[in-house]
């Protein structure tokens, strides 16, 4: 019994060691004896649990989920990087659309005109309003030495002239017609305006004396007043230009600028000297209009005989046949009119619209055009062959041991002139030797040409397709719809030809 009570303080002091090391990893919940041959008896530790835990690892499983977002997100970035870094292409869909065609322009008008001039010095007085009608015979004007018969002009009007309708009328055209062309850049027009309405009123005080002229010339206390009639009937306008000798033959570039233009108005001085243009005459109703044009309305205008026109000044039309002029690479309109001349009898410039018919076809943008090179060949050389009855050429070809074959090549004929073809291939060269059929002649492909065109981008990559320009302004051009090897309203054309070859994949 005491050796069990010195083991069992034994075993408290094993126990107390356990208690020492129960915080290892191992955890161990007794103490052993000292010395392995003696055989003590092991006691557990009663409430205490194994704290050690072991990490299950799980074994491998392929997500479908996670791999087709991976690859989802891939594609994008490959997309998102290709954005960037590849040009785009801007894609213009072709329709059908018209263009408005500005056609307002101002002309010389030209006209048979006859200039008079005064053979004595006094006082001036006219009895025709200015681009009025006179007869053959009729009093036109009268030179006054003394004065005399002037001042009873002035004195018998009393004023009346300032309270009728017609002196009103007068006043307010003329009024009318410098409000409508004053330009602050050009101050002159005032002084114009100035000796106009000045004219006007001198005009309107002679007319009412024409009546009274055959009387005062007969009578003998009427020394040295002389009248002077009309020695053919015609237009009366009395101011001169020195255009009145230019012809449709003998007009020059300078005479289109305004700026240089004066013309001495003979209305709004009350004395004449023997020798100085008193008046003129137009002595027909046949005149025309001269207008510098571009070489696209050139072309436009290359088959009319006719062209309706439109005149600003009153809004009047009036038609007229039609010829073009081309003098130091510049293009001329002349228009010939029958009629209406009186209306511009005053008038050297005219502004006028041409009523032509505005173009209609497939609208496309001019950064769209470009050119390609085609090689042209005679008619007779294209033939029929292969396995699809295609058009072609027979081509010699010779090897690199000098043998000849002769082998028929497709070609898609782009266009056509009276003699010849423009040919596409990629099996043909410069230089290629083209037999003609059932002939011995040869022609070798040498000659190019080029042909407007388009970038058609239907089906994923450009292609070119020619257009046949109607009509272009500074942006937009019309082309022939139906052309062969052409487009068609609402197909895909690239927007701008510069960023784009033919056969390139479209982004």
């Amino acid at each position: 019994m005491h050796c069990g009570a010195e083991g069992s303080s034994k075993a408290d002091s094993r126990l107390h060691c356990g208690a020492e090391d129960s915080n290892k990893a191992d955890s161990r919940l007794h103490c052993g004896a000292e010395g392995s041959n003696n055989n003590r008896m092991v006691i557990p530790l009663a409430g205490k649990k194994n704290k050690k835990i072991v990490k299950y690892k799980k074994p491998f499983q392929f997500n479908i989920g996670i791999a087709v977002f991976a690859v989802i997100f891939l594609y994008l970035l490959y997309y998102v990087f290709d954005f960037f870094t590849t040009e785009q292409i801007s894609v213009y869909e072709v329709t059908q659309g018209s263009i408005a065609q500005d056609n307002v322009f101002e002309g010389l008008i030209l006209r048979d005109e006859t200039v008079y001039y005064a053979t004595d010095s006094g006082y001036v007085n006219y009895y025709y309003k200015d681009g009025t009608k006179a007869n053959a015979g009729s009093y036109v004007y009268s030179v006054d030495e003394t004065g005399e018969f002037y001042n009873q002009m002035i004195a018998a009007d009393n004023g009346q002239l300032l309270i009728s309708d017609e002196g009103y009328a007068q006043l307010e055209s003329v009024a009318k017609q410098f409000l409508s062309s004053y330009s602050d850049m050009e101050f002159q027009q005032v002084y114009q305006f100035k000796y106009d309405m000045e004219a006007a009123l001198v005009e309107a005080i002679n007319s009412n004396a024409r009546s009274e002229i055959g009387a005062a010339v007969a009578d003998v206390a009427a020394a040295g007043l002389h009248a002077y009639t009309a020695e053919s009937a015609g237009v009366v306008v009395y101011h001169t230009d020195g255009l009145e000798d230019v012809t449709v033959d003998t007009f020059t570039p300078d005479m289109f600028d305004k700026g240089n233009y004066q013309k001495e108005n003979f209305l709004n001085r009350e004395t004449v000297s023997a020798g100085e243009p008193v008046y003129k005459m137009i002595n027909s109703e046949i005149w025309q209009v001269v207008i510098p044009i571009d070489e696209s309305l050139a072309s436009d205008l290359a088959e009319e005989t006719n062209v309706q026109v439109e005149f600003q000044k009153d809004k009047s039309t009036a038609w007229g046949t039609c010829q073009l002029l081309s003098r130091d690479d510049q293009n001329y309109l002349v228009l010939e009119f029958q009629n209406s001349m009186i209306r511009f009898a005053t008038d050297r410039y005219v502004e006028l619209e041409l009523l032509l018919t505005d173009t209609s076809g497939l609208k496309i943008p001019n950064t769209a055009i470009t050119t390609k090179d085609f090689f042209t060949i005679p008619k007779e050389y294209v033939t029929k062959g292969g396995d699809s009855d295609s058009d072609g050429l027979l081509i010699e070809r010779t090897d690199e041991n000098g043998n000849t074959s002769t082998e028929f090549v497709s070609v898609t004929l782009f266009y056509e002139t009276e003699t010849s073809y423009y040919l596409d291939s990629n099996d043909i060269a410069k230089g290629d030797v083209v037999l003609k059929p059932d002939s011995t002649e040869r022609y070798v492909l040498n000659e190019q040409h080029s042909l407007e065109g388009v970038y058609n981008i239907n089906k994923g990559y450009a292609v070119f397709k020619r257009i046949e320009k109607l009509f272009e302004n500074e942006e937009y051009t019309i082309i022939k719809s139906g052309t062969s090897y052409g487009i068609s309203a609402y197909d895909h054309i690239a927007l701008d030809s510069s960023t784009v070859s033919e056969d390139d994949i479209i982004h």
